[in-house]
């Protein structure tokens, strides 16, 4: 089994990753940076993936990735990293130390899955390459030694045999080990320009310089008891930046001719399609061999200059046909050489005269000095990387989705060419290519639904594609098709650039019907995969099969993630997925709806309703803190299977909002009764306007009375219903319908109106006025129109007191919690009086006193009505009204009716309302 090394000072983030992969994987854990060195110091081969965190105590993530490319173990050793922060620095900063990949919290199971695979996926592939090329390069080259110039160290890449040890192998410095080489194996009339030639300052000199890609030096060096001549060839890697100097040392034996041998390894090597052996100190062609008639030698190529000539007419750009003849002519050879640069090497695009088909060829010259004569050799090859250049060029989109077809199209040419992705062969693919034409018109005519092919060939209209990307750089859409088993699909194309000159576009064809239906987070269905795949079961199901559908809540569920973290939500959202799956309920279909709420459809023989409680309950803890989440269960009895299923859903989760203690019965079953109440509901929130237009909704006034005086005090502001058809309307009917629909704030700003017109009328008249209370809902906190314009109302008047005073239920103060306390406070700063409205009915009473500032308590009047039968009821009594004296603020007891209990209220030197 692959092994995987998960780093991260989080032990959750630990246990959540391995959670997702310890099924595919073997895991090993480090909490921190440091402690993954030291594991990977004895064992680091052993693993095929590091998932590193970049934020850690001790030694953080960026310092590890340092350490790991300066032992050479990123070249094969791939890290993702993990991260919270999604900045362009942090990750930039990550990329350039050497991770493969980067991924931020919250995990994504899915991502995360496909990310490792690919990952390891890509550098095993990318490994075996290497491997092949080293054994293809052994019998060339003696040694080959990847160095960092920067860090002084070294990774042996190829012995001359898997089994040859060197005694300078213990030097991890490559500058010592080069001197003591150079010391102790070196001839000795080579030994000083060797010495110079490798000194690390030297190097690090040579290859900071923009157009040095390789320097080397011949020297004889003692081989048992004799001396032979080697070459010593240091590249610059496609790694090389300022910071990381990473260089490759070819070691060879050229004292026997290594010019054959190496002709022999580049005739037999498949992607040379063409080689000439050229004398670059007289300009002649010597020899040469090709698999393609353009690159052979004719009868006209007399001359060096004359073959790169007529080869450049294959060349469709007019600045790489001028580039090719001017980097391959004598001259520039010979200048080259003498400067340095024994290796020339280009890529040109090129159009083969077999077929006309665009062709994208590396060439290279190789140039050594043969030591007899005296001259300037060479070999130029002609390298076909069409099939490396596309592959490379692929977008990594391709390698994290799962594609059904990958397909390359040639506008000049209008062709194309398709392949499987899951065996995608570019070089395959390009030899069975088609006309676009026809092939569109056979996939239209098999796979296209009637109502949808004009919309289909104008998508896929050559033109029209090239026109789009030209535009955007990206072209993509989505349509459906028949698959071979007759099913309908959605079918996603998504077009790319390979190379705009030559007009050779990618696409890439990917099924997403599963996909649209799929939950990012649990990696089960969303809702609209559960609607589908729900509709198909109930279709195709016997008629005596019975069904129901379940819809579940988790009930304050934002705590968890307040107390938790979002990062352990997300656990426990899948954790109680996987839950309702493999419950005994044993669910044909279960989805994660939205957020917080879940659905199943289940057989009705398996719907135990005496194990949804403890379906309904979940304990959870972590790092010392405890909480027991509750759910609640709405039940849908399917019984007309025509109906849609989204319907079903809705009357279960109506269903749930009926159940009236979830601790005791989390569940509810759906009758028609519910339907009727929601629909009566949905009206009146719908009748509102009409209904205050008519004039049939009205504010009446009840009168508060100071205790003392008997007089009256002031008023609290009540509307009432009077509906032209359905008669009297009850506010506990009518207002909790305006609440859900939303548009309560509509309602509580009329009647802020209606009272501030009605103070205006009376003042004006000369009348006497009182202050007058309204009730807010938490709702009007979070519109902040309708608090700017309520605002106005209290302060635009002719009155020197503020009249007007806002009533805020307990349950309110808690709903709209401490950020919108600020509003009550601009108020208050205004002069407006602030009343706690039902005070004594909740249970979080005295925390609101101590939380929130106001300045009249209105007592519940299902408290006061207990003061003649409970004898407790007065004591308390007795007790608020001092503690609210004692904080300055004033009291009205709410249903006062009987004479006992308004003298009750006397407990006090100041007499309280």
């Amino acid at each position: 089994m692959q092994k995987i090394l998960i780093v991260d000072d989080s032990e959750i983030n630990r246990e959540i990753l391995a959670a997702m992969l310890e099924k595919t994987y073997e895991i090993d854990m480090a909490k921190d940076g440091q402690e993954a060195i030291e594991i990977l110091e004895k064992k680091w081969k052993t693993y095929q993936i590091v998932l590193l965190d970049l934020n850690m105590p001790v030694m953080n993530g960026y310092e590890v990735l340092k350490v790991m490319e300066e032992k050479q173990w990123l070249d094969s050793l791939p890290v993702i990293c993990i991260s919270a922060e999604t900045s362009e620095a942090s990750i930039g900063k990550a990329y350039e130390l050497g991770a493969t990949d980067y991924f931020t919290r919250p995990f994504d199971t899915a991502v995360v899955l496909r990310r490792v695979h690919n990952t390891i996926a890509l550098y095993a592939k990318a490994s075996s390459s290497l491997h092949d090329a080293m054994e293809m390069l052994s019998g060339i080259f003696y040694r080959i030694i990847k160095i960092n110039l920067s860090t002084d160290t070294y990774r042996t890449l190829k012995n001359i045999s898997d089994d040859f040890r060197s005694p300078l192998d213990g030097i991890k410095s490559i500058s010592q080990r080069l001197m003591q080489y150079g010391e102790e194996y070196v001839h000795e009339e080579d030994q000083e320009a060797f010495l110079e030639f490798c000194d690390s300052e030297n190097l690090r000199k040579n290859f900071s310089e923009e157009d040095t890609e390789r320097i080397s030096m011949s020297y004889r060096c003692r081989n048992g008891q004799e001396f032979r001549w080697f070459s010593m060839e240091i590249i610059k890697s496609t790694e090389y930046a300022k910071d990381n100097e990473v260089v490759v040392l070819y070691l060879r034996d050229i004292n026997t001719d290594y010019l054959k041998q190496l002709d022999m390894v580049l005739s037999r090597s498949k992607g040379f399609v063409g080689m000439v052996n050229v004398n670059v100190t007289d300009g002649t062609c010597k020899s040469g061999s090709s698999s393609l008639k353009n690159l052979e030698l004719q009868e006209e190529d007399r001359t060096l200059d004359q073959y790169i000539n007529r080869i450049s007419t294959s060349i469709p750009q007019e600045d790489g046909c001028r580039s090719f003849t001017e980097n391959f002519s004598r001259k520039h050879m010979l200048d080259s050489f003498e400067k340095g640069h024994t290796v020339i090497q280009e890529n040109y695009p090129v159009y083969s005269t077999e077929n006309h088909r665009p062709q994208l060829y590396c060439v290279t010259a190789e140039m050594v000095r043969n030591a007899f004569f005296g001259q300037i050799e060479a070999i130029l090859y002609f390298t076909n990387i069409t099939e490396k250049y596309l592959e490379e060029k692929m977008p990594q989109i391709l390698y994290q989705k799962s594609y059904e077809r990958i397909a390359v199209i040639d506008l000049k040419r209008r062709k194309i060419a398709i392949s499987s992705a899951k065996v995608f062969d570019f070089s395959e693919s390009l030899d069975q290519e088609l006309d676009y034409e026809q092939y569109l018109k056979k996939a239209v005519q098999n796979s296209v639904p009637e109502e949808e092919k004009a919309q289909f060939e104008n998508h896929t209209r050559l033109d029209n594609i090239k026109r789009e990307l030209d535009l955007k750089g990206r072209y993509s859409f989505s349509t459906h098709q028949i698959n071979k088993d007759g099913e309908k699909c959605l079918i996603n194309y998504t077009y790319l650039y390979f190379d705009r000159y030559f007009g050779i576009v990618a696409v890439a064809v990917e099924d997403i019907t599963e996909l649209a239906g799929q939950d990012a987070l649990t990696g089960g269905y969303n809702r609209q995969g559960f609607v589908q795949k729900a509709e198909h079961i109930l279709q195709n199901a016997n008629e005596d099969d019975n069904y129901a559908i379940l819809f579940f809540n988790i009930k304050n569920f934002k705590a968890v993630n307040e107390l938790f973290g979002i990062d352990l939500g997300d656990f426990i959202l899948r954790e109680f997925y996987e839950d309702l799956k493999n419950s005994q309920l044993d669910p044909v279909v279960t989805a994660r709806a939205e957020d917080d709420h879940f659905v199943c459809l289940v057989k009705r023989e398996n719907l135990d309703e005496e194990f949804l409680p403890k379906l309904c309950t979940k304990k959870i803890s972590s790092s010392g803190k405890t909480i027991r989440l509750f759910s609640r269960c709405g039940i849908f009895y399917v019984k007309d299977k025509e109906m849609s299923v989204n319907m079903m859903i809705g009357r279960a989760k109506l269903a749930k909002e009926y159940i009236e203690d979830e601790y005791v019965q989390p569940y509810k079953v759906y009758d028609s009764s519910m339907q009727t109440a929601y629909i009566d509901k949905a009206e009146i929130a719908g009748e509102l306007a009409e209904g205050i237009a008519k004039g049939e909704l009205q504010v009446y006034y009840q009168p508060v009375v100071d205790v003392k005086t008997g007089q009256i005090a002031s008023a609290e502001a009540l509307i009432r219903w009077h509906h032209s058809e359905k008669g009297f309307l009850s506010p506990g009917f009518f207002i909790p319908a305006l609440e859900e629909s939303g548009h309560i704030s509509e309602l509580d700003d009329y009647v802020i109106h209606q009272v501030s017109d009605f103070l205006m009328d009376r003042y004006h008249a000369g009348k006497n006025v009182v202050p007058v209370s309204v009730n807010l809902s938490w709702m009007d906190f979070y519109d902040e129109k309708i608090m700017e314009d309520i605002l106005d109302k209290c302060k635009n008047n002719d009155l020197e007191e503020k009249l007007i005073r806002l009533e805020v239920t307990e349950t309110s103060y808690a709903a709209m919690g401490e950020s919108r306390n600020s509003i009550l406070e601009s108020f208050r700063t205004e002069g407006v009086k602030i009343m706690m409205d039902d005070f004594g009915t909740g249970y979080s009473s005295f925390g609101m006193l101590q939380q929130y500032n106001f300045d009249i308590m209105k007592i519940d009047m299902s408290f006061i009505r207990q003061i003649e039968t409970n004898p407790k009821t007065k004591s308390m009594l007795r007790f608020l009204i001092d503690m609210a004296h004692e904080m300055g603020i004033h009291i009205v007891a709410e249903g006062v009716e009987t004479e006992v209990q308004a003298s009750s209220g006397r407990f006090s030197e100041e007499e309280p309302l």
